[in-house]
């Protein structure tokens, strides 16, 4: 580990009740008892302290642990790494025991019996732009928008005597923001999903007879075909709702990648490192 990389200690405060420790946690994490209350009280795994020294990183967590709390031990950098190229599928194919998917280039990736650990569920924010000409004719998609400004054209006003009006036409970019539901798909190997399925692109028409009227209830088909399939993988679907990433210096963009990974983590800490997937 390098030594500059800070350990996080991050404990899940839904396995075990917050009565009567917020004071001793408190104590353990030197913080006043409004801000450890926060941390108990929270629905996701929570970032419990920040430390640069592993040593006392570790005599932390030990502490806690001794209060009946899930402690799990991440550096910055593990939770912070911005994702590879996922596999973003595109269709899928629903087999006996096993479900294979195949992306937009048609590649494919098959999930077979005791593969799949996690069903996380969640909502992130996708970015979607226009760029718009100095005539309002739309060019590509780099997200711009028209800005008009008008002046006088001194030159022209003191040639003619009669006031000229200059316009100028600029671009400046702008986004336009949706929000989706997702679908990642975990194994027990590592923090990145082996699959990712988005509401807003996936072709649903795969699932056949199956096929409901909204994109919504179709997800909830794909989660209830997987369960059938994958009866030992666990659903969480907490990240519908929005949490703050309680990280130092965590972009808006970043709280969905850092919540994903400390639930992640929680989830495989409490299952054992033996038990099946």
């Amino acid at each position: 580990m390098a030594g500059t990389d800070v350990v996080h200690v991050t404990l899940d405060p839904t396995r075990t009740p917050a009565e009567g420790l917020v004071e001793r946690v408190a104590k353990i994490l030197n913080k006043d008892v409004f801000a450890v209350r926060a941390i108990l009280n929270g629905k996701i795994p929570k970032v419990a302290g920040h430390y640069s020294d592993p040593q006392t990183a570790e005599s932390v967590a030990q502490d806690l642990r001794s209060l009946g709390y899930q402690v799990v031990m991440c550096r910055d950098s593990e939770l912070r790494q911005r994702s590879h190229e996922r596999f973003r599928a595109h269709t899928l194919q629903l087999g006996e025991r096993k479900v294979s998917f195949r992306d937009k280039g048609g590649q494919s990736r098959t999930l077979e019996e005791g593969n799949l650990f996690l069903i996380l569920r969640g909502t992130i924010k996708t970015r979607t732009g226009k760029e718009i000409g100095t005539r309002g004719n739309q060019v590509d998609a780099s997200a711009t928008e028209q800005k008009v400004t008008r002046s006088i054209n001194i030159p022209a006003t003191l040639m003619t005597g009669i006031p000229v009006i200059k316009t100028t036409k600029e671009k400046t970019k702008v986004e336009s923001v949706q929000y989706g539901e997702f679908l990642w798909l975990y194994d027990r190997a590592s923090l990145e999903p082996v699959v990712e399925i988005l509401q807003s692109s996936f072709d649903y028409s795969s699932l056949g007879d199956k096929k409901a009227l909204s994109s919504s209830q179709n997800l909830n088909i794909i989660m209830t075909e997987l369960k059938n399939r994958f009866p030992q993988a666990i659903l969480d679907s907490r990240l519908t709702e929005h949490f703050r990433a309680d990280v130092p210096f965590a972009t808006l963009d970043d709280e969905v990648e850092i919540n994903s990974r400390l639930i992640y983590l929680h989830h495989r800490a409490a299952s054992g490192p033996g038990a099946p997937a």
